[in-house]
């Protein structure tokens, strides 16, 4: 996965706020409150088991509970932009960057199957692996340009290790997103493990200090329909927290560490590696920046969780690795109006733009 030598991450300056140089990794926190004045919150719940407890390892903060989850929170972060999320359009803030676009028929006649940018499944996904597009060579379906690609036996069960890495600019310029929000290449064509990445955005919600409590419900049918279930009353799990934090966490070290560019011949970063990892950075705070901005005045994560940045405080970010500077104020708002026109130009990445952005499967 790494480059063929570890580079250290160059400083990058976006809204106002500049990355330093030899950064590995962002942290992002901002405090948040009930937007209703009620304390009383509804967390994220699983069937069998409820709200998630825990207490805290240091002893400090009593019962941490998980408010939203880094999968859920992970899902926000993607909706945050899109201009129509069931049309699978992403906003003007991201005009020329790749992602996959899969239906049936053209024109009037098309009917939206799913998104790169979409589905949970990426490349994984049949309706994306199984359709075709010209990527250059004729019609092919995205599992066979993959495998073609990375070399691959036509079965899709075997390769050669060396060209592992090349899986990251070839998704790259399949979509952008998936090199910050994970992905992985394993379907019944393509069955070759190691195509993969984790997270390199992730982010949760918790409450610090938590109670629990049992508010009562009830359900019962008013007469429009005959029924024998009667009434029933029920408990529903609630929880107060002294303190409610969103946490978000950027992994530069591994958006630095990946293969953007061919190499060149001494096996030093290609020409454009630099300026690509700098458009990831710039996506991901984008991304944060985004969802903070809506938290700004209220955000309804499910019908009694409403929340809000608390009255008084400000996001606050650290650098860590290199030269660290202390936690400071978050441009959140500077950087939620941004462009990311400038930064993806600059990455010259592959195909034209009318191509790309979005390439459509035929399925």
């Amino acid at each position: 996965m790494p480059t063929t030598t570890t580079p250290q991450p160059a400083p990058l300056t976006f809204g106002g706020l500049t990355i330093p140089a030899g950064c590995r990794r962002i942290f992002i926190t901002a405090e948040l409150e009930p937007s209703s004045g009620d304390p009383r919150i509804q967390p994220t719940g699983f069937p069998d088991v409820g709200p998630v407890l825990y207490p805290d390892p240091a002893e400090k903060d009593g019962l941490i509970c998980l408010i939203e989850s880094e999968p859920s929170m992970a899902n926000r972060l993607e909706e945050v932009c899109f201009s129509n999320k069931y049309e699978g359009t992403l906003n003007g803030t991201f005009a020329g960057l790749p992602y996959l676009k899969a239906q049936t028929g053209t024109g009037a006649a098309a009917v939206l199957k799913t998104t790169s940018t979409l589905d949970g499944h990426r490349f994984a996904s049949d309706f994306l692996a199984k359709g075709k597009a010209n990527f250059g060579t004729g019609d092919q379906t995205l599992a066979e340009h993959i495998k073609t690609t990375l070399g691959m036996a036509a079965d899709g069960k075997t390769m050669p290790i060396a060209n592992v890495p090349n899986i990251f600019p070839l998704v790259l310029g399949l979509d952008t997103m998936s090199l910050i929000h994970g992905f992985q290449v394993s379907n019944e064509l393509i069955s070759f493990v190691g195509l993969r990445l984790p997270r390199a955005l992730s982010a949760s919600v918790i409450g610090l200090g938590c109670e629990r409590i049992s508010v009562p419900g009830i359900k019962f049918n008013v007469g429009q329909v005959e029924s024998e279930s009667g009434q029933a009353i029920f408990q529903k799990a609630r929880i107060t927290a002294k303190k409610i934090e969103a946490r978000f966490s950027i992994d530069v070290g591994l958006l630095t560490s990946l293969r953007l560019d061919a190499p060149t011949a001494n096996g030093q970063p290609g020409a454009h590696q630099t300026a690509r990892t700098q458009l990831l950075l710039a996506i991901a705070l984008w991304k944060v920046a985004a969802f903070l901005d809506l938290l700004s005045v209220e955000l309804s994560l499910r019908t009694e969780c409403k929340l809000r940045i608390k009255k008084g405080t400000q996001p606050q970010i650290k650098f860590e690795g290199g030269a660290t500077p202390a936690k400071h104020d978050l441009p959140y708002a500077t950087i939620a109006a941004l462009s990311l026109a400038s930064e993806i130009t600059a990455a010259n990445l592959p195909g034209a733009v009318t191509e790309r952005s979005p390439r459509v499967l035929q399925f």
